[in-house]
C-alpha cells in the first residue's frame, strides 16, 4: 500500500501543477480617453472623464485582476475609475518600452487584464502578442477596444469592439495616425 502512494501522490501533484500553469485570461486593450493634448502630463477632457467612467461601469464585472497603464497621465486617468471600483493599483509601464508589458500579459498570474495605452502602442503590443494586425487607430478615435485570450503563453486572434459613445468628435472625419515606427524598445511616439 505504501508503495502505491509513492507513485500516486507525485502523479496527482504533477497534474495539479500542470493545471495551475495552464491559466487562461482575457486581455482588454483600449486607448486612453480624450485628452487635452498629447503631452505626457495632459489631463482628460470632460468627454474623456465621461468615457473613463463608462469604461469602469462596463468592465466592473469582467473579472479584471490587473490593470496596466503607461507613464502618461491620460492613461492613468482613464483607468482610475475602474481601478478605484475594483481596489486595484494599476501597474505603470513606460510607453516607449512595452516589452515588460508584453511579457506580463503572456505569463503573469491569473485573472483578466485591462491595458490602457496609446494609438501607436496598442497595435504594436497586439502584433508582438501574435494576436493579429489591426488597422491604425485614428487620431480622434477613442472607442475601440481589442480583446484577446491568453492561453499557455500564446494568444487568440484579437477581436475589435466599440464602447461608450460619449459624443466626442461627432461628424468629424477620421484622421489617420502617423505611421508606427518600431525598434527593439517599441514604438517611438505616443499619442
Amino acid at each position: 500500500m505504501k508503495a502505491s502512494w509513492r507513485i500516486i501522490l507525485p502523479a496527482v501533484l504533477m497534474l495539479q501543477m500542470a493545471s495551475a500553469q495552464q491559466q487562461t485570461r482575457v486581455v482588454y486593450l483600449v486607448r486612453h480617453a480624450e485628452a487635452s493634448s498629447t503631452a505626457p502630463d495632459a489631463t482628460l477632457t470632460p468627454v474623456g472623464e465621461k468615457r473613463a467612467d463608462c469604461l469602469a461601469k462596463m468592465m466592473k464585472e469582467a473579472g479584471i485582476k490587473q490593470i496596466y497603464v503607461t507613464d502618461a497621465k491620460r492613461t492613468q486617468q482613464t483607468a482610475a475609475p475602474l481601478a478605484k471600483a475594483l481596489k486595484i493599483t494599476p501597474t505603470v509601464v513606460p510607453a516607449k518600452d512595452p516589452n515588460k508589458l508584453i511579457q506580463d500579459l503572456l505569463y503573469a498570474g491569473g485573472g483578466n487584464i485591462l491595458v490602457v495605452g496609446h494609438s501607436d502602442t496598442l497595435p504594436f503590443v497586439l502584433a508582438r502578442l501574435k494576436a493579429g494586425t489591426v488597422p491604425p487607430i485614428n487620431a480622434n478615435e477613442y472607442n475601440r477596444m481589442f480583446v484577446t485570450t491568453v492561453i499557455e503563453g500564446g494568444t487568440t486572434q484579437a477581436s475589435t469592439l466599440r464602447y461608450c459613445d460619449c459624443g466626442a468628435a461627432a461628424g468629424a472625419p477620421p484622421t489617420p495616425s502617423p505611421s508606427i515606427k518600431t525598434g527593439k524598445k517599441g514604438p517611438s511616439t505616443k499619442k
